[in-house]
């Protein structure tokens, strides 16, 4: 029994196949493109079923692309003039080849950041005040939307940290802001939440928060000064909130008695490229206060406070390492 178009539709398309796609593609969308050119793409499509399938599926991107809400069309993906409409299917095939647009392509930080409402990249952070009076303040490389209507405000943190300032004026529309792990209700305040790769950090600061598991019917209410964990395992216990928690969104990394390989880590949230300690400095403890807009500075205060090195190999490849004998 021969297979129906439906059936082949749906077979898996060579991932080099879906490549040359993309480039047949970009080619066509220059400005420079030749009728040879343009016969020897047609001839391409011919070739093979596999090419034509993969041409579609690249063809069904495009017109996604071209369904976008308007606040993702004014992106800086388009408006950049550093980035042409060739160069995106250059590297929306590419990402066809993790797992296709509406599946691996939107969880990718470069998508998030590019198509959410409100955005910033690493090193960067953001004041935002939304419709409602809400005052938010997005951590180095966040992504989230806002989802406002008659009935509900939510708010979907897709990736990265916010500290939330909920506003004064009284709104009946219930308010809340959702994670992949589940949702956090306040209650009048102020707090901050962080999506990580397997759990959802919650700290208040004013009033109170619920918490409520993803598919669960789990719930926990979190007091001012405590914060809390959710993950698929469940919501961790309240524990006392460390003060040092908000200074991160006033750009200051406050440390108490802190490892550098802890140190080292979060600052390597704030720049581009690698930031990593030597093994032996790795348990070591500084506390101080370290600026997050200013990387290099702090790796400096870092490097001073303990008598060590800072490495640069590049300006993206960063080491800090004890210094030798003899090193001032």
């Amino acid at each position: 029994m021969s297979r129906t178009s439906a059936d082949a539709s749906h077979e898996a398309i060579d991932p080099a196949v879906l490549e040359q796609a993309s480039l047949w593609m970009a080619r066509l969308w220059s400005d420079d493109i030749s009728e040879a050119q343009r016969e020897a793409c047609l001839a391409w499509r011919q070739a093979s079923p596999e090419h034509e399938r993969a041409w579609q599926q690249l063809q069904a991107i495009d017109g996604r692309l071209a369904a976008l809400p308007r606040h993702a069309a004014r992106s800086e993906l388009f408006s950049s003039s550093q980035v042409s409409r060739r160069g995106l299917l250059q590297w929306g095939g590419l990402a066809v080849l993790l797992g296709g647009l509406g599946f691996g392509l939107p969880r990718t930080p470069q998508w998030q950041r590019q198509f959410a409402d409100y955005a910033t990249g690493i090193g960067e952070s953001r004041e935002v005040t939304l419709s409602d009076g809400t005052h938010l303040v997005l951590d180095t490389d966040t992504a989230i939307d806002i989802r406002f209507d008659a009935h509900q405000r939510r708010l979907h943190l897709l990736r990265g940290g916010v500290l939330i300032t909920t506003a004064k004026t009284p709104d009946a529309r219930a308010f809340s802001v959702m994670t992949q792990e589940g949702l956090s209700y306040p209650l009048g305040t102020c707090f901050s939440v962080q999506q990580h790769s397997d759990s959802t950090q919650v700290a208040v600061y004013e009033g109170r928060v619920a918490l409520e598991r993803r598919g669960s019917n789990e719930r926990t209410t979190l007091d001012a000064g405590q914060h809390a964990a959710m993950s698929a395992d469940g919501i961790t216990p309240p524990e006392l909130l460390e003060p040092a928690g908000l200074a991160r969104f006033q750009g200051r990394l406050v440390a108490e008695s802190m490892r550098v390989s802890e140190v080292v880590e979060i600052l390597a949230r704030y720049r581009h490229g690698v930031v990593r300690c030597a093994p032996e400095v790795a348990d070591r403890r500084v506390s101080g206060v370290f600026s997050l807009q200013d990387t290099d500075r702090a790796l400096a205060s870092l490097a001073d406070a303990l008598s060590l090195k800072v490495v640069y190999r590049t300006p993206f490849w960063v080491t800090v390492m004890p210094r030798s004998d003899g090193e001032s």
